[in-house]
């Protein structure tokens, strides 16, 4: 299974999640823009046709926004798990 790696990352005093790779996807973690939650899990369901994998966040627990963004990785990479599963089932991932 293929790891990719996620760091906490800020633009215009946001803050984001950014999942490695092409195209680097960007999670908000302050903010609340269904859209760009939206787009995000969108591009992470495309990846997941490529095959399995998991994301390993590099961040420290010294902040919130550290911490919520590791517990979120947790959940996101269970998540993708379920999801890769009944893609497979139903013909949709390699």
């Amino acid at each position: 299974m293929e790891v990719v790696e996620a760091v906490l990352t800020t633009i215009d005093d946001k803050y984001f999640i950014s999942i490695g790779g092409d195209p680097t996807i960007l999670i908000p973690i302050s903010d609340d823009d269904a859209n760009a939650v939206k787009s995000a899990f969108n591009l992470l369901i495309e990846r997941l046709k490529r095959g399995a994998f998991s994301i390993n966040f590099q961040g420290s627990n010294k902040d919130l926004f550290n911490q919520v963004a590791q517990e979120y990785i947790e959940q996101l990479n269970g998540e993708l798990a379920d999801v890769y599963e009944e893609m497979k089932t139903y013909g949709f991932a390699n």
